[in-house]
């Protein structure tokens, strides 16, 4: 009787269901990465990039993993691109693609603000909508959003971007209350500094804008230096923060919040009580 029900036991607990992920922003960094990790796992994922170029490049870097992939153009920005996943079906939309600006907020031109608020709250919080439509037909479904730990803490010259990963944390909250009476999760992941290039991209955006004979002529030397500081510490690894988000995607009770590494999150966490 103990070896039956032994058997039994192992049989369901080592059964593996497969989840069909939808990854967007997966060209490099950590969407590409959490992908390679979700696919060797046996998850069908739907490897998503901003241009129709890089379909190409992705598709040679993931020649060597599970055939169980589709890499496709979405750009959120796009309805056309967006109406896409109308085709597929989802268990997890993961909403990655984002971009990034810097510069004090009394000089930007609001354009540019506009733009990153368009790309990383509005259309991702449009293509939310169309997927989980679908997850409360399905009556099955989960929400992963990878913020910032730059969208907890004040951003001096980074609030452009800071903002709207600021602004997600309130659609993940809200959502999660919304979305609770069909029990799907809605969870947030919030990376720190990581050696991606896309904090160097991110911070040099002013560059391309900012007056040298502007309001903060005299300040540039200091910001520089405190750039200097976000860029001391990056970490170049980010196997810590795509297992993070493969563990937001497939732990059968997840938590709200996933964040690595553990040293700027302890960090964050002191600044944010310092007005």
């Amino acid at each position: 009787l103990f070896f039956i029900f032994g058997y039994n036991h192992n049989k369901y607990k080592f059964k593996k269901i497969m989840l069909r992920i939808l990854i967007t922003g997966c060209k490099g960094g950590i969407g590409f990465e959490a992908a390679t990790k979700l696919l060797n796992k046996g998850h069908f994922v739907y490897v998503t990039v901003h241009e129709e170029e890089s379909v190409s490049e992705v598709k040679e870097k993931l020649k060597s993993f599970p055939n169980n992939y589709l890499v496709e153009k979405l750009d959120i920005t796009e309805k056309t691109d967006r109406e896409k996943i109308l085709q597929w079906d989802l268990d997890v939309l993961v909403n990655n693609a984002g971009i990034g600006e810097s510069g004090p907020l009394i000089e930007i031109n609001i354009d540019r603000v506009r733009k990153v608020m368009e790309t990383n709250v509005f259309a991702a919080l449009e293509l939310t909508q169309i997927a989980v439509r679908k997850m409360i037909e399905n009556k099955k479904g989960r929400v992963v959003i990878i913020g910032s730990m730059y969208g907890l803490v004040p951003t001096p010259f980074l609030a452009p971007y800071g903002m709207s990963k600021f602004a997600l944390e309130n659609v993940a909250y809200s959502l999660r209350g919304e979305l609770k009476p069909f029990k799907i999760p809605v969870v947030m992941v919030n990376p720190g500094a990581y050696d991606t290039g896309f904090n160097l991209k991110n911070v040099n955006k002013k560059y391309e804008w900012q007056d040298k004979n502007g309001l903060y002529k005299n300040d540039m030397e200091l910001i520089k230096k405190s750039e200097d500081q976000i860029f001391r510490l990056e970490v170049k690894n980010t196997n810590g923060i795509s297992d993070k988000v493969v563990k937001a995607v497939t732990a059968k009770n997840p938590k709200k919040r996933y964040y690595a590494p553990l040293f700027q999150w302890v960090l964050k966490s002191i600044g944010k009580h310092i007005s």
